[in-house]
């Protein structure tokens, strides 16, 4: 029995082993030999927000949602290296009900949101490596020179030191507050209490925290795109417009004609807009925990005739993936070769599995 023991733990020892050596230390053509005859994972979807320019400083508590435009660069010749190909959200959703094997992994590349940045920054170096992409749009936020990004306006708020109260919920952060704690802790406390209340209350907060910010000061709220953005993007062949609700709430505080209204709302903007009729759609937020209830995302998904949603939760992509909660990673600038091969050879994903 002891032995028994020992021998399995030996052999996930060298089993992990040869998977860290191999996403590690391994030549690009020994990874990529070694894909090919792996057939469990069949690559990944990036989930991207940002993408700035390396002349601009990170966010202090937002940069996890943000790249480089020189490092998005990066991770696609890196990709391509790997012999990765870069498939549109039509081709991913044909391989997914076709079950065909792969002889590449797959990579699509997505942003969330709708930052001008997606069209200033990175829609060069996509058409400049001709890769395909797409954009889930929060319709609200689109067009709008100070889009109620309240992530963007709580860092804001944090970074400058600025008093805030609300009364209504007896919440307050003082200016004792600051000198007591640091600047981290009040951005969190600050972050779930906005959260946690933000989607039932939205008027009240959106006049409170927008009152916080002068109004030479509303240039810290990242702009987004506008709708001739939008269209030329997709006019270059690479872009497809996705759906990413009316005005970004959290699915766990919605009731399901709550989230059909907000995917059926944001979906007739993108087809009065674009004329395209999408039939994707990406969580706000995305984690499980923000998902809430998936008791009801299929029924949701067919009435709203989408045919792929997406997560931002980490997991391998293989033909018995759910169309309703598929996994997505997200890559910032922390982003490195190790990183690309270990997602591509679901290792990762495997790993926060276990």
């Amino acid at each position: 029995m002891l032995a028994t023991k020992i021998l399995k733990n030996l052999n996930q020892y060298i089993k992990k082993s040869f998977i860290y050596s191999l996403n590690k230390f391994s030549s690009i053509a020994f990874f990529n030999a070694f894909l090919r005859n792996n057939k469990s994972n069949k690559g990944f979807i990036i989930a991207l927000h940002r993408v700035i320019s390396p002349l601009d400083n990170e966010s202090e508590f937002n940069n996890f949602i943000e790249i480089y435009s020189s490092k998005l660069e990066e991770i696609i010749i890196s990709l391509k290296k790997l012999e990765a190909k870069f498939v549109s959200l039509k081709e991913l959703n044909s391989i997914l009900n076709q079950k065909v094997s792969l002889s590449y992994p797959l990579v699509h590349l997505s942003f969330d949101d709708g930052y001008l940045d997606n069209y200033s920054c990175a829609f060069e170096i996509l058409k400049k490596h001709n890769v395909c992409f797409s954009i889930f749009i929060a319709s609200d936020f689109i067009d709008k020179k100070v889009p109620f990004v309240w992530w963007y306006i709580a860092e804001y708020i944090i970074k400058n030191e600025i008093p805030v109260a609300f009364e209504k919920y007896d919440f307050s952060i003082t200016e004792e507050s600051y000198r007591r704690d640091s600047k981290p802790k009040y951005f969190e406390l600050l972050r779930i209490f906005l959260f946690n209340n933000i989607d039932s209350d939205r008027k009240y907060f959106e006049e409170k925290l927008l009152n916080y910010i002068p109004a030479y000061q509303k240039c810290t709220v990242p702009e987004m795109l506008g709708w001739e953005q939008i269209n030329e993007m997709i006019g270059s062949g690479l872009c497809e417009p996705g759906v990413h609700t009316k005005n970004h709430p959290s699915f766990k505080y919605l009731t399901s004609e709550e989230k059909c209204n907000q995917i059926k709302y944001c979906q007739n903007e993108i087809f009065i807009n674009t004329g395209i009729h999408s039939k994707y759609f990406a969580y706000p937020y995305g984690s499980k925990n923000d998902i809430g209830n998936t008791i009801d995302l299929k029924e949701i998904m067919r009435n709203c005739e989408i045919d792929l949603a997406f997560t931002t939760i980490p997991g391998e992509l293989n033909h018995n993936s759910s169309k309703v909660l598929l996994p997505r990673i997200i890559l910032n600038n922390k982003a490195s070769m190790y990183t690309l091969k270990s997602r591509l050879s679901g290792s990762y994903q495997r790993s926060i599995k276990d």
